[in-house]
């Protein structure tokens, strides 16, 4: 049993990193995504990070990325305006442990009572999702979402390189759709 338990906690420890980032995308499947060429960043008033400074690296991040991947970034008429949206959400878990010890004897309780106690302790974290939209300049239609979500580190810059990592992964999983090998 203690075994069992062992390697179950194990597993769950190896498994959470693995599970610490999920980045989905959702597109117009009709646009013809191969004639964009230019994009534009445009902030939104209401949705964008509230602390500056991780707004600013957040918009930094998203350009530099579109640059790499091949994109140009204009001050007008762009192929594609380009934003984001971010969203915290708090979550608590209780954890218990136990500990007791039962009577002694044989049977139904045999000749004397057990002595047990337990502790609930609560954990809080937040989650963090990040949504990139892409929109059509000549309608402004969204046409491609990127959206990431992750448990956030209190440090910026570990926040930072949280950031980096949804963008390379979102990156990396476009590549594979316009390759036509993945979803």
């Amino acid at each position: 049993m203690k075994k069992t338990l062992l390697l179950l906690v194990v597993l769950g420890l190896a498994a959470t990193p693995a599970l610490a980032q999920k980045v989905t995308i959702d597109y117009a499947k009709s646009f013809d995504f191969e004639s964009v060429k230019t994009f534009q960043y445009t902030d939104t008033k209401d949705t964008n990070a509230t602390n500056e400074l991780m707004a600013g690296r957040i918009k930094d991040a998203i350009i530099r990325e579109l640059t790499e991947g091949g994109l140009k970034q204009v001050d007008s008429n762009p192929d594609l305006y380009v934003t984001y949206h971010f969203s915290t959400k708090n979550n608590t878990v209780y954890n218990t442990t136990g500990f007791g010890y039962g009577g002694y004897g044989m049977g139904w309780g045999g000749w004397g009572g057990g002595m047990g106690s337990s502790t609930t302790t609560a954990s809080t974290f937040t989650d963090g999702t990040l949504v990139i939209d892409g929109y059509k300049a000549s309608d402004k239609k969204m046409v491609w979402r990127g959206t990431g979500t992750v448990t956030l580190k209190s440090k910026p810059e570990k926040q930072t390189q949280q950031i980096d990592n949804i963008l390379a992964k979102l990156g990396n999983k476009w590549d594979k759709i316009l390759a036509g090998k993945g979803k």
